[in-house]
C-alpha cells in the first residue's frame, strides 16, 4: 500500500488547488443563500465587470489549473533537510528520514540547536549500500541469537541490545531489517563528528562497518575521526587495522575484516 505524507503533500500546488475547488463547490451546494447575499452586497458597478456566465467557467478554470500545475515539479524547500539527528542522553535519533528529497543532514544537540550540516545525500544513500553489502559478509548471520566472543548476546548481522535474548529466532527478512536499520543509525552517528564524510561514500561505507564494530563513541574518539577532520585522508584509512583487538588480544578476524574495510576507505580517496 503506497503512504502519503500529507504534511508534505500538503506543499503540492495540484492539492491545494484541487482543495480550493472542493470548497467552493462545498460552499455552493451548502450555504448557497449567503453567497447570493454576499454578491447583492457588492458594489452594482463591479458587478457589472463580472460576464453574467462566469459561475459555470469556474468548474473549468479550476480543472485545467490543476492539470497545468501537476506538470510542474514540486522542488522542496529551499534549505529543507531530509534527515535530521537530534542528539539525546541515549545516543544520536533519526528523525524524519525519506520524507523528502534535499540536500542536507542536519544535526541538532540536546538544546535542539544546528550542530553541523552536511550535504549529499546521494552519497549518504550509495554508502549506505555498500555498507549493508560489506556488513552481510562481515558480520555473518546467525537466525538464532548467541553470545559473540566477549560474551554479549546477538542476533542475526551482528545485532544487540535489550531486546536480544540468546536462543530466539529471527526470519531473513527480519533480519535483513535489522542490519539496515542498524547500519543506518551508526552511519549517521558517524556523521555527528565526521560530517565531512557525507559527500565521501567510499570512506563513509568504510567507516559505518567500523562503527558497527566498534561503536560510534569508539570513532568518534579516534585518530581515525581526527585525521578526517583534518584532511588526512589516507592517515585516517590506515588507522583501521589499529582496531583489531578484542577482550584484550588481537583477533585475527578482526584484523582482517579491518584490512577489508582499510581497502574500501582507500577507494577514491580524496587528494
Amino acid at each position: 500500500m503506497f503512504h502519503i505524507d500529507w504534511r508534505e503533500a500538503s506543499r503540492w500546488w495540484s492539492l491545494r488547488v484541487s482543495a480550493l475547488g472542493s470548497l467552493l463547490f462545498a460552499a455552493m451546494s451548502l450555504i448557497p443563500d449567503q453567497l447570493l447575499a454576499l454578491w447583492n452586497m457588492m458594489p452594482s458597478e463591479v458587478r457589472a465587470h463580472v460576464p453574467a456566465r462566469a459561475g459555470s467557467w469556474i468548474g473549468l478554470a479550476l480543472f485545467l489549473l490543476v492539470a497545468i500545475v501537476r506538470l510542474i515539479p514540486q522542488r522542496p524547500a529551499k534549505g529543507e533537510p531530509v534527515e535530521t539527528l537530534v542528539q539525546t542522553d541515549d545516543g544520536w535519533i533519526l528523525t524524519g528520514a525519506g520524507k523528502i528529497k534535499g540536500s542536507l543532514v542536519v544535526l541538532r544537540d540536546k538544546a535542539g540547536k544546528v550542530a553541523a550540516k552536511a550535504a549529499g545525500t546521494a552519497a549518504i544513500a550509495a554508502a549506505l549500500a555498500m555498507a549493508v553489502a560489506g556488513l552481510k559478509p562481515d558480520e555473518g548471520k546467525r537466525n538464532v541469537s548467541y553470545l559473540d566472543i566477549v560474551k554479549v548476546p546477538t542476533s542475526c548481522y551482528g545485532h544487540t541490545g535489550p531486546g536480544v535474548v540468546v536462543g530466539q529466532y529471527r526470519t531473513d527478512a527480519q533480519c535483513e531489517l535489522l542490519l539496515t536499520e542498524d547500519a543506518r543509525e551508526h552511519m549517521m552517528g558517524a556523521l555527528a563528528c565526521s560530517p565531512e564524510l557525507a559527500t565521501r561514500p567510499d570512506q563513509l561505507a568504510a567507516v559505518t562497518r567500523l562503527t558497527f564494530n566498534i561503536g560510534v563513541r569508539g570513532y568518534c574518539r579516534s585518530s581515525i575521526a581526527r585525521n578526517f577532520a583534518a584532511g588526512r585522508w589516507r592517515a585516517g584509512c590506515d588507522g583501521f587495522p589499529a582496531w583489531r583487538y578484542a577482550g584484550g588480544r588481537e583477533i585475527r578476524g578482526l584484523l582482517l575484516r579491518r584490512q577489508r574495510e582499510r581497502a574500501q576507505c582507500l577507494t577514491n580517496l580524496p587528494a
